[in-house]
């Protein structure tokens, strides 16, 4: 039985901490904190540990969402979202070494909210199953990591991306694919077509002409032919 999410929201404005819990609620969570300091948070974690926690940058404390962010990351390994009306490079580039599971720019949409939150609980429960290497995209307003071995193949369309994971889940981005196979590890995924990279680990049959992933025959092109012969030997 899958446990139910138990969150903690860090956020000085009452108003949007009203907000993010009510959209949480309208999607069926129930089990909700609501702090707007880090000492707090800190006090919460230690009563009851939450499942995930979606932080504020700027708290009008003096520590930080980043402060807490290095906290959750290396003494407390929760998963955690900033969610924060600062998207400079360098708040940005600070929030990023942290290791946070996404980071939701306000104003948002309640979709990228929950979006992320699906993502941060899915990621987390396989990596409890399975470490692996992770990546760093954007879907809509959000930064978001995933968990290298979730993902099955990709597949390009015009400046679009769409990401298969498992479970049947699907993300789509707009990035480039060469871009994004920059961040892929090399010795589990390959481009096997001028549209498709896969992840060997869910390969269940390879053949000359193409390989099969979930019963899905995906084309290898003739360009790619013989890297793929060679990665596979």
């Amino acid at each position: 039985m899958l446990s139910v999410p138990d969150f903690l929201i860090v956020e000085d404005e009452l108003l949007i901490a009203e907000m993010m819990s009510e959209i949480l609620i309208k999607a069926g969570h129930t089990n909700i904190r609501t702090v707007d300091s880090v000492e707090d948070a800190i006090k919460e974690i230690k009563k009851c540990r939450p499942t995930i926690i979606l932080t504020d940058i700027a708290l009008g404390k003096e520590k930080t969402g980043i402060d807490l962010g290095q906290l959750l990351h290396d003494t407390y390994h929760i998963p955690f979202i900033y969610v924060s009306s600062h998207a400079s490079p360098e708040i940005v580039g600070k929030a990023k070494h942290t290791r946070p599971n996404a980071y939701i720019v306000k104003p948002f949409k309640n979709e990228d909210l929950l979006v992320a939150i699906e993502l941060a609980l899915f990621n987390t429960t396989d990596q409890k199953q399975e470490q692996g290497e992770e990546i760093v995209i954007k879907e809509g307003r959000a930064m978001i990591r995933l968990n290298c071995n979730v993902i099955k193949w990709l597949e390009t369309e015009g400046n679009y991306i769409t990401i298969n994971l498992q479970d049947n889940k699907r993300r789509v981005v707009r990035i480039p694919l060469s871009e994004l196979q920059e961040q892929l590890p090399g010795n589990q995924f390959i481009r096997i077509h001028k549209s498709y990279i896969i992840n060997r680990k869910h390969v269940s049959e390879f053949k000359t002409g193409h390989i099969v992933i979930d019963k899905k025959e995906l084309p290898i092109g003739r360009a790619y032919r013989q890297s793929v012969i060679d990665f596979f030997k």
